[in-house]
C-alpha cells in the first residue's frame, strides 16, 4: 500500500459541529467575527458591547433551561448513546467544567426551571439579570419553602435589576433570616463547620496555604495583616500577594517573639532547625537544614536563621551506604565524641568568658561572623562522624557580620538551631 495515501493525522476525532437548530446563532456569531471593529464609532462600539452582554445573559438562561430539561429526562450521555452517571459528571466530561461549576450549574437549572422561581428564570432569559444574580437567588433560597419563595421572588428579582450580586446575596440572606430563622441557623452552622486552614509542603520546597474562614474571622485576619502588608517605601516592588504572604509570616514571628503564646511542657513555641556544620559555615558542600514537617532548607536560609537564633550542638549519626561502615562509625566514634563534646562545651564557655572580659569579640557567638568563629573553635577537638556524600557544588558564600550581612527583619521570632555532626 502506498504510504502517501495513508493518513498521518493524529489529532484525534474532531468535535461535532453545532446542530442544525443552532444554525442561525452560528451565522450571527460568524458575522460578528467578520466585522471590522476599527470602522465602528466609539458610541456604536459601546452600544454593541452592552447589547451583546444582555444577549449573552439571555443565552445563558436558555442554556440553563435546556440543562434542566436534560437533567429531568435523564438524557445526559444521550449524545454518545450511553447513560452518564450524573448530569454534572457528563458536563465535566463533555465540556471540561470544574466540579464546582458543573454542580452549581445543575443546581441553578433545577431551581430556576424545575422549582418555584419562574420570574427569576424569565428575567434571566430576557437578559434583564445576569447568571450571577440568578445563582444568588437560586442558591440563597434553596432551604425556603415553595410558598415563601413565590411570595418573596418579585422583590428579589426587582432587587437583582438594581444591585450587584454581592448585595443581592445579602438581601437574600436577610430574607432567609426573617422568613425561616431555623434555616438561617442551619446555614450558619454549615458555614461554621466548613472553616479550616490547610498547610501542605510542595515538591518545589514551598508550603501551600489554603482554607476557609467565616466573615468575622476573615475580617479580623485582614485587619491584623493590613498594617504589615503596606509597601515599605517607594521602591518596594512586591506584589500585593507577596506583601500579604510576608505580612502573615511577620505576624506569626511577632507572636512567637512576644512570648504570650501558650507554652508546651513549660517551653515557649520555637522554630527548630537541624543543620550541618558545613552549611552553617558557608562551605560549598553543605547539606542544608531541615525543619521536619516543612521540608529542607538551603544553606543560605539556615545561616539567615542563625543570625539571631540560639545554637545547640547536637551529635547526629548518619548511616553510610557502604556495608559494615555504620557499625564501625558507631563503635569507634560515639563514646569518644560524646565525652569530648562535654569537655569542649566547658572549654568553649571558658574561652567566651575570657573573651568577654578582654573585649575580644572573635569567639563570642553573638553574630554571623562570631558564630562562625565559635563553631570552628568548638569542633576543633571533636571527631566527625560519617557524613553522607555531598551534593554537587553550588553553595552560596557565608555572609559576613556587620553592615554587609543581611538586614534583620523586625520582630524576628525565637529560633533554635541544632548542628548535627559536631
Amino acid at each position: 500500500m502506498d504510504s502517501n495515501t495513508h493518513s498521518t493525522d493524529q489529532s484525534g476525532p474532531r468535535p461535532p459541529g453545532p446542530p442544525d437548530s443552532l444554525a442561525g446563532l452560528v451565522a450571527a456569531v460568524d458575522a460578528l467575527a467578520a466585522q471590522d471593529l476599527d470602522r465602528l464609532a466609539d458610541a456604536a462600539l459601546a452600544e454593541d458591547l452592552l447589547g451583546m452582554r444582555r444577549l449573552l445573559d439571555g443565552l445563558e438562561g436558555q442554556w440553563l433551561r435546556r440543562l434542566a430539561a436534560v437533567d429531568a429526562r435523564g438524557a445526559a450521555g444521550a449524545d454518545q448513546g450511553q447513560d452518564a452517571p450524573s448530569t454534572a459528571s457528563w458536563l465535566r466530561t463533555r465540556r471540561r467544567l470544574s466540579v464546582d461549576a458543573a454542580h452549581s450549574s445543575v443546581r441553578t437549572a433545577r431551581a430556576l426551571f424545575g422549582g418555584s422561581l419562574p420570574e427569576t428564570a424569565a428575567a434571566l432569559c430576557a437578559g434583564e439579570i445576569s447568571p450571577a444574580h440568578a445563582k444568588a437567588v437560586a442558591g440563597g433560597t434553596r432551604e425556603l419553602a415553595d410558598h415563601v419563595k413565590l411570595e418573596a421572588e418579585p422583590v428579589l428579582v426587582e432587587a437583582a435589576r438594581r444591585v450587584d450580586p454581592p448585595r443581592l446575596r445579602r438581601a437574600v440572606e436577610h430574607l432567609v433570616l426573617v422568613a425561616d430563622p431555623d434555616a438561617a441557623d442551619r446555614a450558619g452552622q454549615h458555614r461554621h463547620e466548613r472553616r479550616g486552614v490547610w498547610l501542605s509542603p510542595t515538591w518545589q520546597g514551598m508550603v501551600a496555604v489554603d482554607g476557609l474562614l467565616e466573615a468575622e474571622a476573615g475580617a479580623t485576619l485582614l485587619a491584623a495583616l493590613e498594617p504589615l502588608a503596606r509597601p515599605a517605601d517607594a521602591g518596594d516592588d512586591r506584589t500585593g500577594r507577596q506583601r500579604n504572604a510576608d505580612s502573615l509570616v511577620e505576624l506569626a514571628r511577632r507572636s512567637l517573639e512576644g512570648g504570650w503564646l501558650p507554652k508546651a511542657g513549660g517551653v515557649r513555641p520555637q522554630l527548630l532547625v537541624t543543620v550541618d556544620l558545613d552549611s552553617l559555615l558557608g562551605r560549598p558542600h553543605g547539606l542544608g537544614g531541615e525543619t521536619g514537617w516543612a521540608g529542607p532548607l538551603d544553606s543560605e536560609a539556615c545561616r539567615r536563621l542563625a543570625c539571631d537564633g540560639a545554637v545547640t550542638r547536637l551529635l547526629v549519626s548518619r548511616h553510610p551506604s557502604g556495608p559494615g561502615q555504620a557499625d564501625r562509625c558507631h563503635g569507634e566514634q560515639e563514646a569518644g565524641a560524646t565525652r569530648d563534646l562535654h569537655q569542649d562545651t566547658d572549654a568553649t564557655q571558658d574561652r567566651n568568658q575570657a573573651a568577654e572580659a578582654s573585649g575580644d569579640p572573635r569567639t563570642v557567638a553573638d553574630g554571623p561572623a562570631n558564630l562562625a568563629a565559635w563553631l570552628r573553635a568548638a569542633v576543633a577537638k571533636l571527631p566527625r562522624p560519617w557524613v553522607a556524600p555531598p551534593p554537587a557544588p553550588g553553595g552560596r558564600p557565608f555572609h559576613p557580620g556587620g553592615a554587609a550581612g543581611p538586614a534583620r527583619r523586625p520582630g524576628r521570632a525565637r529560633r533554635r538551631l541544632c548542628l548535627p555532626g559536631l
